[in-house]
């Protein structure tokens, strides 16, 4: 049995970050890793690509965009290790970060689902972990406050800006960038809820993790790289505004009732507008 499952979904990456991943998961140390590469582009070009640099990558190609919760699940279900890593195709891995997360999640037993500090290119952090997502918190996103004003006490809170995010800690969600399960996990929850399209799902997985007794927690002592966004930086803003707000009300619905996913809905015409301004005011 191999150390890790390692799934990587991708969709339109560039081949040259996408092989900046690939050959720091070849050379990670200490650690024997099977990896599983979903294609959501339908790109038979992907197989000889990945192959070239991981020879016994085991490729699977989807004639149309599934979404990423549904090739997720595609790559869980072939699985075999010990522990299975969520890893998005614009990260680059150090040769030794993967055998200290195995390491840490071998001897604490309560977490079902671990990460990382995560590091954009430059060197700079990016902020990766976050409470789970509230009414007040995600309505002062989604009516753009913070493009206003420099701080919003509910949206720091959300994104938890009032503690060190550097050491380990126990947090409610992670980014699904860098996201370590373990098998034990998907047994008693299952999988990736596959409603959600894009956006939440993970947020959704480790909500429902912790509801199940399970631990999320990030370890300081390992870093990644994240170009974040890579692939859906080609996408309109409008369009991922739009998927946003729908897997956000699918989150509030099954997590918050109806009402809150009623008035969400409610709101949804201004947000368009905020939404539709905010892209104009980006390209200006």
């Amino acid at each position: 049995m191999k150390d890790i499952s390692v799934i990587i979904v991708t969709y339109k990456t560039d081949p040259d970050v996408l092989r900046q991943c690939f050959m720091s998961l070849a050379a990670a140390r200490d650690v024997s890793i099977e990896t599983l590469v979903i294609d959501n582009a339908g790109e038979d070009k992907v197989a000889p690509f990945v192959k070239d640099i991981v020879p016994d990558a085991i490729v699977t190609v989807n004639k149309e965009n599934r979404g990423f919760a549904a090739a997720v699940n595609q790559g869980l279900r072939q699985a075999t290790g010990r522990y299975y890593l969520l890893l998005n195709p614009d990260t680059v891995i150090a040769p030794d970060a993967l055998k200290k997360m195995v390491d840490h999640l071998d001897q604490d037993q309560e977490v079902g689902i671990a990460s990382s500090i995560i590091r954009y290119p430059d060197g700079t952090h990016q902020e990766s972990i976050r409470r789970f997502p509230g009414l007040l918190d995600q309505l002062a996103i989604l009516f753009k406050l913070p493009h206003v004003f420099r701080k919003v006490g509910v949206v720091d809170k959300y994104m938890m800006r009032d503690v060190d995010p550097f050491k380990t800690q126990d947090v409610d969600s992670i980014m699904g960038a860098f996201m370590f399960i373990r098998p034990e996990l998907t047994k008693k929850i299952g999988l990736l809820d596959e409603r959600y399209f894009i956006w939440f799902e993970e947020v959704d997985y480790c909500k429902m993790a912790v509801d199940a007794g399970f631990k999320v927690r990030q370890y300081g002592d390992v870093e990644i790289i994240h170009h974040k966004g890579h692939s859906f930086n080609k996408v309109a803003t409008i369009r991922k505004q739009k998927w946003i707000r729908t897997s956000l009300r699918k989150y509030m619905k099954k997590h918050h009732g109806v009402f809150v996913w009623a008035l969400l809905w409610a709101l949804t015409p201004i947000f368009i507008l905020l939404a539709y301004g905010a892209a104009q005011i980006k390209k200006s």
